[in-house]
């Protein structure tokens, strides 16, 4: 008993003194204390495989002596989560509470009884009531009202047609939670859309069910029947975490991960009836008006574009709200395939408008008038089919002047079969331009050496200018370069005169070559040399040698005046001591200043001739095979073929183009989009690959694609990488050389400066240009699903939870990789991993 008390004065915080045990001997007097319980309680009585159970037990109002200990329960992993003890005061009771967590995991599933459990306190000996916990195979279905937290699914009818849109509501209840994941609806024998999350910024709203408050998520999705009979929608699975256990003195309570489902719901689904004959109906099913029909122009001729526009309104499935021109009168004009929009302000696309875009040629100059537009549709609300139309628009169709009116003869043949109006282009028939599959301009050393030529050029003018305005400067230095020129060209023309025997030109030139060299040293005149002037050179640092010699030359030069005999060898003989001299005359510093060295670069400019390819003639033979498949409405294997040619390394537009079709044939419809991207990142201009993607997007139900770069980047992506390249090289080429013309011309800089920073200005555009399509090329990477479901998770593992399902032909951003599993996001940035094997990666 004192020493309870002692725990509880210590709890209050109180120092051992005279004051303290004061009030202990006060408190003996006046408190008292609360007799020992024992209790054992479960957080739930049924669990399934997989979840787990905690097990509390709580001693309360006295003072454990002995601990309590769980026995072996064969199928149940039992852990301990911890203790945690209490003290509080009730009036003028002290009750201690302490509270022992486990935490039980089934191995099997069954009933399993949990025995009384004994604890010592206060020396007596307490046992709890026995409990049940009951272990089912699957996660069971929580009944409404019961429990910490439950799903529901809510429909508004179980009975529907093949094709008809319906809301699903998966209503999600919980009392109090932590972390909490989307939840996932299984949905065999139907479509479904994206769930939308709601607002989980805002409080959730209450709801009191079976006399219980709980908070509720609504999540909602959009399905629809893909086949007729009895089906069976859900369940709807939910994982969160919920508190569980008591709470610490932080008031925190452990989180236990915990699964609960809905109950399934059948569903009737009827076939639609067959559509009256005639009628244009091409499986709407809804409920739909048409809001708008424009026809422009009313006055053409024979060949000229009229251009319908429409939008239909409504609610339903807008899949298949498509426009048919298989209708009388249709024949007499050429059909384009239409452009189309839809806006949606419905987060489950559901309800809004599709805006068509359709343009038509009259063939024939007696035309009077639009044929009446028909939309048929069939209503399930009033189980009937119903059509939208639109009366004829009047035209005044007039001859082309390059296409006489034809003659109408009655043949009782049918009219040539136009192409259907909602078709993909043509394949193209001609094998074009093979291209490599090799890396971009702007990753091969060869396009940034020759990028390196121009900025040379300039350098080199540049300093062949600085040279010249030097020379120009420096008269000292000019005389320098021309005496060695006039040396040089002096001594090659001696050896000429001495066989020849002229002696008096060849002593003249001998006398020449020592007056231009002396005079250059000393800075004097070529013609004031004379033998006098020798004295002077000992002063210039002339060695005694060299003086010697030069005077013997002098000497030389002065007898021939005297004596005129001279034979060939003593004049091949001076020329040797004649070179010499000079070579020591031209070693001899000068007496002006110190010289400024003037070495002159030399730009060496490199030639680069690229050309030969293989013969083509057997890739179009390949071609040609692959077309011929194509043409036999033998898709996957034309497919096969074309694949084929890009495994053997033959790559052009036209067959990514023609596989991109064979694709999309075969039903494949990931496969086609990922083809077309790839040729539309050869040709981003032609406007096939541009229709037939197009097309092609619009078969991938409800889903925008997720492209790199933002929408005013985008269009960066209209001219290819190498393009930018080139235009931005060419930019900068022509800068720089404008700048070397303008140092080898320097007339040119009088025409101002507007030229050099407009072509400043137009590199530096190009090359922000090619930084952005660098980024989009290299850093932001996308991908195309080629599965006809690809499940994305929360993790890169097969045991994450389901985050969203994409569907074949979905476009989505690349964010990280970790082999085999890719991170990827959607048009609305949702997020989750897929398996590799379910994408094509755009290069």
């Amino acid at each position: 008993m004192m020493s309870l008390l002692w725990r509880a004065v210590q709890s209050l915080g109180l120092r051992p003194g005279i004051p303290g045990w004061s009030l202990c001997l006060l408190a003996l007097l006046t408190l008292s204390v609360q007799a020992g319980n024992f209790d054992a309680t479960l957080d739930r009585n049924q669990i399934g495989m997989g979840e787990s159970a905690v097990l509390t037990l709580t001693i309360s109002g006295g003072s454990v002596t002995t601990e309590p200990a769980l026995p072996a329960i064969p199928g149940l992993d039992i852990r301990s989560s911890g203790t945690q003890t209490e003290i509080n005061f009730d009036g003028m009771h002290m009750v201690r509470k302490t509270v022992y967590t486990f935490e039980m995991s089934p191995t099997t599933p069954g009933s399993f009884v949990i025995p009384p459990i004994q604890a010592g306190v206060d020396g007596q000996t307490l046992a709890t009531r026995p409990l049940r916990l009951t272990v089912t195979k699957g996660t069971p279905a929580a009944a409404p009202g019961s429990g910490p937290a439950f799903v529901q699914l809510a429909i508004p009818k179980t009975n529907l047609y093949f094709g008809e849109v319906m809301r699903v509501e998966m209503r999600c209840y919980f009392q109090a939670a932590g972390e909490m994941q989307q939840p996932v609806l299984a949905s065999d024998g139907f479509s479904s859309g994206q769930v939308v999350n709601p607002n989980n910024r805002q409080t959730p709203p209450r709801e009191i069910v079976n006399g219980v408050a709980y908070y509720m998520y609504t999540f909602p999705v959009a399905v629809t029947p893909n086949k007729a009979g009895r089906l069976t929608l859900g369940p709807a699975t939910w994982e969160l975490n919920i508190p569980s256990g008591p709470a610490d003195i932080f008031g925190r309570r452990r989180q236990q991960h915990v699964t609960v489902t809905s109950d399934p719901m059948a569903i009737s689904v009827s076939p639609v009836p067959p559509p009256p004959a005639g009628s244009a109906f091409t499986g709407a099913v809804g409920d739909f008006a048409l809001a708008d029909f424009d026809a422009s122009p009313t006055a053409v001729s024979v060949g000229d574009p009229i251009t319908l526009k429409l939008h239909i309104d409504g609610h339903g499935s807008f899949d298949n709200v498509v426009l048919s021109t298989n209708q009388p009168g249709w024949n007499d004009f050429k059909t384009y395939q239409p452009t189309t929009k839809f806006d949606s302000s419905d987060p489950l696309q559901m309800e809004g408008s599709k805006y068509f875009e359709q343009v038509i040629t009259p063939l024939n100059a007696a035309l009077k008038e639009i044929p009446a537009f028909t939309f048929t549709f069939f209503d399930p609300d009033r189980r009937a089919f119903r059509n939208l139309t639109h009366p004829p628009v009047p035209i005044v169709v007039k001859p082309s002047a390059a296409t006489p009116q034809p003659t109408v003869i009655s043949t009782g043949a049918p009219a040539p079969e136009e192409p259907p109006s909602r078709e993909i282009v043509h394949i193209k028939p001609f094998f074009g331009e093979s291209i490599p599959d090799r890396p971009a301009l702007i990753q091969r050393p060869w396009f940034w050496a020759v990028q390196a030529l121009a900025p040379l050029l300039w350098i080199g003018a540049l300093l062949w200018r600085r040279q010249k305005e030097s020379l120009a400067n420096n008269p000292r230095l000019r005389r320098q370069r021309h005496v060695a020129r006039l040396v040089q060209e002096g001594l090659a023309a001696l050896p000429p005169l001495a066989a020849a025997g002229d002696h008096e030109q060849f002593y003249a030139g001998v006398f020449r070559l020592l007056q231009e060299q002396i005079g250059e040293r000393l800075d004097l005149p070529a013609s004031a040399i004379t033998e006098a002037a020798l004295e002077d050179l000992p002063r210039h640092g002339l060695d005694t040698e060299t003086c010697q010699l030069l005077q013997e030359l002098f000497q030389a030069c002065n007898q021939y005046r005297y004596t005129r005999e001279r034979t060939v060898q003593e004049m091949n003989s001076l020329i040797v001591k004649l070179r010499d001299a000079l070579t020591r005359l031209q070693n001899l510093p000068a007496t002006a200043a110190k010289r400024k060295s003037t070495a002159a670069p030399l730009a060496v400019f490199l030639l680069i001739a690229l050309a030969g390819s293989a013969s083509a003639q057997p890739a179009s033979d390949k071609f040609s095979q692959a077309n011929k498949l194509y043409e036999e409405a033998k898709y996957p294997e034309a497919a096969a073929a074309y694949q084929q040619l890009l495994h053997d390394g033959i790559r052009s537009v036209a067959v990514l183009f023609n596989l991109g079709n064979a694709q999309y044939k075969a039903g494949r419809m990931g496969e086609a989009i990922a083809a077309y991207r790839q040729a539309e990142n050869l040709a981003p201009r032609d406007p096939d690959i541009r229709a037939n993607l197009r097309f092609a997007r619009d078969q991938v139900a409800n889903f925008s694609p997720a492209l790199p770069g933002s929408t005013w980047t985008r269009w960066i992506t209209r001219v290819s990488l190498d393009e930018w390249s080139l235009a931005a090289a060419i930019t900068l080429a022509l800068f720089f050389l404008l700048l070397a013309a303008r140092q080898i011309r320097p007339a040119l800089k009088s025409a101002g400066l507007a030229a050099p920073i407009s072509l400043a200005i137009l590199a530096l555009w190009f090359s922000g240009c090619l930084a952005l399509a660098c980024d989009q090329h290299y850093v932001q990477k996308s991908a195309v699903v080629i599965a006809s479901e690809s499940v994305a998770r929360r993790g890169p593992f097969e045991e994450s939870q389901t985050a969203f399902t994409f569907h074949d032909g979905s476009e989505l951003l690349i964010l990280n990789r970790q082999s085999p599993w890719v991170e990827v996001a959607d048009a609305a940035n949702h997020t989750g991993w897929l398996p590799e094997k379910d994408l094509a990666f755009i290069p």
